[in-house]
């Protein structure tokens, strides 16, 4: 049978453990108030340690640390209507590949104008779509393109201080531009689309080693704001050319919006793209060693010879043979003659005239040559 309390003996347990009066110095005071005191005590002893040893650390700081005592990072703002697309490494590859693209089109409207013109990369930011039109001024020249080989559209601006200059140039002038910029003409606004079209078949050779671009202008403006070819807090990377032109020197910027190369963004590093370059030399090298053996191939020098027919006579016969005499072959009129290139019979032909000369008209190319009739062409020469 268990045993169990009464409630007399369980007031006697609680009651001793009570702590008494007598057992506190003091009289009075609780068992909790001896362990403050004694907390007291141990901050007073590590206060005075302190102040004697000044190179120990003092017991709490303002740095934030970690739960292993290491100290956190500094926080850093994070804007989401500017968020980062394009890595460093990214935008690295898209400057090499503009480059390129400048001296292109230096190249390309040079020998358009017969004048010497420089175009040289001076910037490759990531901005929102709405800060890159904010940074342009109407009037202006803008021009909306497409590939068809990426889902979206990009665009090119240029101050029209180069397209004026471009534009007197072309129509007989000195290349100056005009004092009072405004906006451009029907007429001015097909020329400078053809110059254009040269501009973005540079882009197209600048971006081979990536992709094949295969651009198409789609839109010619003047205004920026008619150009939202992406929303305004889309992503974007802007490549800023300058382009200089005798005196006149103006800025041309490349919008490509990320959402147009997002399928290949995996390409815009540097080893992909200088193993496509070291590609494509090969492959150029390989195809330019071709053309020259082709070239030289061609320029090889062949005897062809229409066969009339054949025949067997005696020497006699031949060393007697005057004008006039008639020679008899097993080649008949209403056949084919065989016309030999080398020493292999290559074409079919008839004989007949072309003005004054005898001429062969090819009436079928033996294609491979006609390797039978070399056979017994040479069984021929053996029973002789």
């Amino acid at each position: 049978m268990i045993d169990t309390l009464s409630q007399n003996e369980i007031d006697a347990l609680l009651s001793a453990l009570q702590p008494t009066d007598d057992a506190l110095p003091g009289g009075g005071a609780s068992g909790t108030s001896n362990n403050a005191s004694d907390l007291n005590d141990f901050s007073s002893n590590n206060s005075n340690n302190s102040s004697n040893n000044p190179s120990s650390p003092p017991p709490s700081s303002s740095e934030p640390t970690t739960t292993h005592g290491k100290k956190k990072g500094k926080e850093k703002p994070y804007d989401f209507r500017r968020q980062t697309k394009f890595s460093k490494e990214q935008l690295g590859t898209l400057e090499l590949i503009h480059a390129s693209f400048a001296r292109l089109i230096g190249t390309d409207i040079s020998t358009r104008l017969r004048l010497g013109v420089t175009a040289t990369t001076i910037a490759v930011t990531q901005e929102t779509f709405e800060e890159f039109i904010s940074s342009i001024f109407p009037p202006t020249f803008i021009t909306i393109f497409r590939s068809d080989s990426l889902d979206g559209q990009a665009l090119i601006q240029m101050d029209l201080s180069i397209v004026f200059s471009i534009l007197d140039r072309l129509l007989g002038g000195n290349g100056a531009p005009l004092s009072t910029l405004r906006q451009l003409t029907d007429v001015e606004k097909q020329i400078m689309q053809k110059i254009m079209v040269g501009i973005i078949d540079r882009l197209r050779e600048a971006w081979i080693n990536v992709i094949d671009l295969m651009p198409v202008i789609e839109l010619v403006e003047s205004n920026p704001q008619f150009a939202q070819i992406v929303p305004p807090n889309e992503v974007v990377v802007s490549i800023k050319f300058e382009i200089s032109l005798l005196d006149t020197t103006g800025l041309l910027k490349l919008c490509i919006p990320y959402s147009t190369v997002e399928d290949i963004t995996q390409k815009f590093n540097a080893a992909s793209w200088f193993a496509s370059v070291a590609v494509r030399k090969e492959s150029e090298s390989t195809k330019a060693n071709v053309d020259i053996i082709t070239k030289q191939v061609k320029e090889v020098t062949l005897p062809v010879v229409a066969e009339l027919g054949r025949g067997v006579y005696p020497l006699e016969d031949l060393v007697n043979m005057k004008v006039g005499d008639t020679l008899i072959t097993d080649q008949l009129v209403k056949n084919d003659i065989k016309i030999r290139v080398g020493n292999q019979v290559k074409f079919n032909g008839r004989t007949g005239k072309k003005g004054k000369k005898m001429a062969v008209v090819i009436t079928k190319v033996l294609d491979p040559p006609n390797k039978n009739f070399i056979e017994e062409e040479e069984e021929e020469d053996d029973l002789t």
